[in-house]
């Protein structure tokens, strides 16, 4: 007597339906690690950018400078980063005075909230020199 090898007839259906949910999962995750980086990234190049514009200002105008180029590069860099603060320091490094930018803003998790991730803020520093030849 023969067995029918038959008896596998519908397995790869039930196997993509429970893989499937996974794989949205694994989709949805690697979305947000993208969008974390690309924030972090778009945080951290406001910062420079700010730092260097405030850095090359004149004395009065370094912290409304330095705080307005920030803002307009996190607006040109994307939608990543929500509810984005701004905090321009005056300082010294050694004998030198320097301007220091730090910005702040909540991940964008638009889209993903099957995975139920809890916003998340990103945080960048950047220091520049005070060019004395420049900002005078």
């Amino acid at each position: 007597m023969r067995r029918s090898l038959v008896v596998d007839r519908g397995s790869a259906t039930v196997e993509l339906v429970l893989i499937a949910p996974v794989l949205v999962v694994l989709a949805l995750f690697v979305v947000l690690a993208g969008r974390s980086g690309e924030a972090l990234r778009q945080v951290q190049h406001a910062a420079d950018h700010g730092a260097r514009a405030a850095s090359q200002a004149p004395l009065d105008d370094r912290e409304s400078t330095g705080r307005n180029a920030t803002l307009e590069d996190l607006r040109i860099s994307g939608r990543t980063c929500r509810d984005e603060a701004v905090s321009v320091e005056l300082t010294k490094l050694g004998r030198l005075d320097a301007v220091k930018v730090s910005v702040s803003c909540r991940i964008d998790h638009a889209g993903l909230a099957l995975l139920g991730m809890v916003p998340r803020r990103v945080n960048a520093e950047s220091v520049e020199v005070v060019d004395f030849y420049r900002a005078g």
